[in-house]
C-alpha cells in the first residue's frame, strides 16, 4: 500500500482486528491484503473491520494488512489507482475486478498448463474442434432449446453469421471443447439491453460479453456486430492501428476489465475480415485468457450448447 499514512498491521491467525483499528480513528478506506505465498489483493471498505472478517472466512492464509483511511467518495479512485500501481510493478494480485489478468495461480491452469496457454496466445491459427469431446449437459440443453429454435427460425441470423461465431471461438478460445461452459458461454437471444439494444446471441467469457449481436430496437433489420478485444495489444502494431479507424474502435469501460478496446461492424463481412488480422486475433486472444484466468463464467445458466454446436460444425 502506498502513502506513509497506511496503518500496517500482522494479524496472521488473527480473525479480527477490531482491537487493532478502534472506530473512533476511522474505518473507511482502501487496503491491501498480504498473503502467505506473497501475493496480494487490494480493496475497499467502509468498515474494514468488517470486510476483513469476510476475507477471513475465504482466505485462512492472510498475514498481513496496510489499511489508508480515504473519505468514502474517492474509495473507487485509489483502490483503481492501488491495483494500477501494483500491477505496473509486478505485483502478484489475487484481485479480479480492475486487474487486466490473473497474474498468479489460476483454476484454469488445472485444465490447461501454462506453457499450453502461452504457447496459445503467440499464435493466430484456428483450433481444431472435436465436438465429440463436449460433455453437454441434457437439462442444460433443454432448458436453452426453445431460444435456440427461436434464434434459428430468425431470418437475421445467417449461415454467415453462424461461421462468424464459429470462426471467432475457434480463433480466440483455447480448447473450446474443454473450456465450454465453465469458461465461456453462448447464449441464443439473451435478455441483456431488451429495451435498447436487443442482442440476438452474445458470447461471454467470464462475466464480460466479448462478441455480440444485436440491433437498435428501432431498426431490428440493422445488425450491429462488436468485438472486444485488448487495447494495448491491439495498438501495439502501427499496421493495425491504421485499420482501427475502419472498425471503428472506441475505448470499453469494464470494471471487470480495464483495457478494453470495443471494435464494431456494420455488416458480418466486416468483423469476419478483422478476424484475419493475426494482430486483432492477438489482441482477443490476450483479452479472453485473462478472463479465463479471473474465473469462470458467471451466465452458463443462458449457455446454448445447441447453438454452440450449430456454429462449430461446419
Amino acid at each position: 500500500m502506498d502513502g506513509t499514512e497506511a496503518d500496517r498491521l500482522t494479524v496472521d491467525g488473527l480473525s479480527s482486528i477490531a482491537h487493532l483499528l478502534p472506530r473512533s480513528r476511522g474505518r473507511c478506506g482502501v487496503y491491501e491484503l498480504t498473503f502467505a505465498d506473497g501475493e496480494r489483493y487490494v480493496g475497499q471498505a467502509v468498515d474494514v473491520v468488517a470486510r476483513f472478517g469476510t476475507h477471513r472466512r475465504t482466505w485462512t492464509d492472510i498475514v498481513g494488512i496496510a489499511f489508508r483511511r480515504v473519505p468514502r467518495d474517492r474509495l473507487d479512485e485509489v483502490e483503481r489507482d492501488q491495483i494500477h500501481r501494483r500491477e505496473s510493478a509486478g505485483v502478484r494480485l489475487r484481485n479480479v475486478v480492475h486487474t487486466t489478468g490473473r497474474l498468479g495461480a489460476s483454476d484454469l491452469d488445472l485444465l490447461l498448463p501454462p506453457s499450453d496457454q502461452r504457447r496459445w496466445l503467440t499464435a493466430h491459427e484456428p483450433c481444431q474442434v472435436r465436438l465429440a469431446e463436449r460433455t453437454v449437459d441434457p437439462v442444460l440443453r433443454r432448458r436453452a432449446r426453445h431460444r435456440f429454435d427461436r434464434l434459428r427460425a430468425d431470418a437475421r441470423f445467417t449461415d454467415e453469421l453462424a461461421r462468424l461465431v464459429g470462426a471467432y471461438l475457434r480463433l480466440t478460445i483455447p480448447v473450446p471443447e474443454r473450456t465450454e461452459l465453465e469458461y465461456w458461454t453462448v447464449t441464443a437471444l439473451p435478455g441483456t439491453n431488451a429495451a435498447t439494444f436487443p442482442r440476438l446471441l452474445t458470447v461471454s467469457v467470464h462475466s464480460l460479453e466479448t462478441l455480440f449481436v444485436c440491433h437498435d430496437r428501432r431498426r431490428p433489420q440493422d445488425l450491429h456486430i462488436r468485438l472486444n478485444v485488448d487495447e494495448t495489444v491491439a495498438l501495439s502494431q502501427l499496421r493495425t492501428r491504421l485499420r482501427l479507424r475502419s472498425m471503428r474502435a472506441a475505448r470499453a469501460h469494464y470494471r471487470v476489465r480495464p483495457g478494453v478496446l470495443a471494435l464494431r461492424f456494420g455488416s458480418v463481412a466486416g468483423a469476419y475480415d478483422a478476424l484475419t488480422r493475426p494482430q486483432i486475433v492477438k489482441a482477443a486472444r490476450r483479452l479472453n485468457l485473462d478472463l479465463m484466468r479471473k474465473g469462470a463464467a458467471l451466465n452458463w445458466k443462458t449457455h446454448s450448447p445447441d447453438l454452440v454446436r450449430h456454429v462449430l460444425s461446419d
